[in-house]
């Protein structure tokens, strides 16, 4: 019986479902923690769950993607082995170089879902739980090579739109040549509009292979209601997949050691207001965070994490906006008088919460305002080549999601 390992980091939540599927479709599974790496290498292939691994923090799957386990995994995924995530485990995926275009090493990203009709008006935001039909796009592939109809399948996620900066990994998108799933009608039709697409994907795209067709990074969940979902036909796939020995003994894999980031000087507009804050409280996105640095770097890193508002527009009132108690909490909160120098900061491509903001300023104001978000970091005096090896590591910022900026 091949064997197949279900692996959990602190947060996940489908781990139950994710042994019942591999189970009723023939694999050997168990359930392998994130603190056993020991354990990997003795599976026939591996299956990383859905939820919310460290609570999401830094972002959805990055922090579980530079962890240890992950050096093992991308060394199985070299010989062939296959790799599915689903949801979180896809978000881990796509952070984590297991899909490369060319050379970059991170193509892709999931960002916020957005929701938006034929005319391009803005339904929804955020979190979205529902049906949805998912049309293969390649069947060559350890996941597809079942399916030949639309899938009926749930999904459940609040980051699951699929995007990229990159013109090649665009291309990759659109051509179909790292595409498992697009989301489509029950009659396959495929649209990018809502409610067909439900997340505001790039090409309407559902899942993602490499290019050998060895691993695959899907949001909706074929693990999940069995008797109604067509998800088996993923699990057959790959059991065949094995069985024939169709996977190459190499695997190209990408290197997030090269991604190479270089931010760009924090832009100031010398009309706006910036309001900076950070916590009073302990902050554990930022220990988080710290960990996974020092991992990465082999010294010890302690980040501090903050907000900067840029905010512009006619008729500011700094008084009134911060004791409006929309920017911080004073109580959890204190604001920062003067930015730091060597400091990073991520702006996403694009942030609801900003928009969100701006309106609820403009309200109170009664004046058009524009917000921009960016989230600080901040570390001590680290060497110059723990700091390149941050940098490079794009551990505080997917390119294809957010712009980073120094001061």
């Amino acid at each position: 019986m091949l064997n197949l390992a279900v692996i959990a980091f602190p947060g996940n939540n489908c781990e139950t479902e994710s042994l019942r599927a591999a189970q009723r479709n023939g694999f050997k599974a168990e359930l392998v923690r994130w603190n056993q790496p020991d354990k990997i290498g003795s599976f026939d292939a591996y299956f990383l769950c859905g939820g919310f691994s460290f609570e999401d923090r830094g972002r959805s799957g990055a922090l579980a993607a530079r962890d240890p386990i992950f050096d093992k995994l991308r060394q199985e995924a070299k010989t062939g082995k296959i790799i599915l995530g689903i949801c979180n485990g896809a978000q881990m995926i796509v952070e984590s170089g297991l899909i490369p275009v060319g050379d970059n090493a991170l193509p892709f990203s999931l960002a916020h879902n957005i929701r938006r009709n034929q005319s391009g008006q803005v339904m929804g935001t955020g979190f979205y739980n529902t049906w949805s039909h998912i049309i293969p796009e390649r069947t060559d592939t350890a996941f597809t090579n079942k399916s030949s109809q639309p899938l009926a399948i749930p999904i459940a996620h609040g980051e699951g739109r699929f995007t990229s900066q990159d013109p090649k990994a665009q291309e990759a998108l659109n051509s179909g040549s790292h595409v498992a799933f697009r989301y489509g009608d029950k009659a396959g039709t495929i649209s990018e509009d809502y409610p067909i697409t439900p997340n505001g994907a790039e090409f309407s795209t559902a899942a993602i292979v490499n290019a050998e067709g060895t691993i695959m990074a899907i949001m909706p969940h074929p693990e999940r209601f069995w008797k109604n979902c067509d998800g088996d036909q993923i699990f057959q796939s790959m059991h065949t997949w094995i069985e024939d020995k169709k996977s190459p003994d190499q695997v190209k894999i990408g290197d997030l050691s090269k991604t190479n980031t270089k931010p760009k000087l924090l832009p100031r507009n010398p009309e706006a207001l910036y309001l900076e804050k950070k916590l009073l409280i302990t902050d554990n996105e930022a220990f988080s965070v710290s960990q996974v640095a020092s991992h990465i770097t082999g010294e010890e890193i302690n980040f501090s994490k903050s907000k900067l508002y840029e905010i512009s527009g006619e008729n500011l009132d700094a008084e009134k906006i911060k004791n409006s108690g929309l920017i911080f909490n004073p109580n959890k909160e204190q604001l920062i008088e003067n930015m730091t120098p060597n400091k990073y900061y991520s702006l996403p491509f694009q942030d609801d919460e900003a928009d969100d903001l701006a309106e609820k300023l403009s309200a109170l104001l009664g004046s058009e305002i524009h917000v921009k978000i960016y989230t600080g970091w901040d570390f001590n005096q680290p060497s110059e080549a723990a700091r390149k090896a941050i940098l490079n590591n794009s551990l505080l910022s997917n390119p294809n999601a957010t712009q980073l900026f120094t001061t």
